[in-house]
């Protein structure tokens, strides 16, 4: 539910190589088909690549993000995501996600972009709590949205054994009312959603 992961890359089918950098850093570097492209006849390839590293105790860890390439004929792709995370306690941590994507066809360059900040709370290992804040940017028109969004997402965590139900209630507020609907079908810059869901682990 998420509009940074609904545009970004979702998965890759290619070839990578992870290199050690020595203590906690490492880079990875490969070559795979456009974003999400299982097979493809066209002939282009993406770059992609990962650096990593995390502080001594594994507290702090980060994760910077690229693939980039052509996608069609005089039209080129490039994404930067950046991932931190960040242990505070062992019941409370932090976690970040930022991106751009920048889309050039001809001579003309766009971008899109999103940041999202979690926050997890852990009070007890029975029960736990994830507020997710999102801001998505496509005002520039690059996926044809046309429109920002801001989205606050909490999610509660009660685990019984191996399983684990999930609560959720979600708020998405939106620069333009052509997204959302009111229960009498005219439109909103707002929706408000509540979800229930379960997870079992084997």
């Amino acid at each position: 539910m998420s509009y940074m992961f609904s545009f970004g890359p979702f998965s890759h089918t290619g070839i990578k190589a992870d290199i050690s950098l020595g203590g906690k850093s490492a880079l990875m570097v490969g070559i795979a088909n456009p974003s999400d492209m299982v097979t493809t006849v066209a002939p282009p390839k993406f770059a992609i690549a990962q650096f990593s590293t995390a502080s001594s105790s594994d507290k702090f860890k980060a994760y910077l993000n690229y693939q980039g390439g052509r996608y069609a004929v005089s039209s080129s792709l490039n994404q930067f995501d950046l991932v931190l995370l960040g242990t505070v306690s062992d019941k409370f941590n932090i976690g970040y996600n930022g991106t751009v994507q920048i889309r050039k066809i001809m001579d003309v360059s766009n971008s899109w972009w999103g940041s999202a900040l979690y926050l997890n709370y852990d009070p007890m290992s029975s029960f736990g709590l994830t507020l997710r804040g999102e801001y998505f940017d496509d005002k520039k028109d690059v996926l044809g949205l046309d429109a920002s969004f801001f989205e606050a997402t909490l999610s509660g965590n009660i685990r019984i054994g191996n399983l684990t139900i999930i609560p959720e209630f979600r708020i998405d507020n939106s620069s333009d009312d052509s997204f959302f609907e009111k229960h009498d079908g005219s439109p909103n810059k707002s929706t408000g959603t509540f979800i229930l869901a379960g997870t079992y682990h084997f």
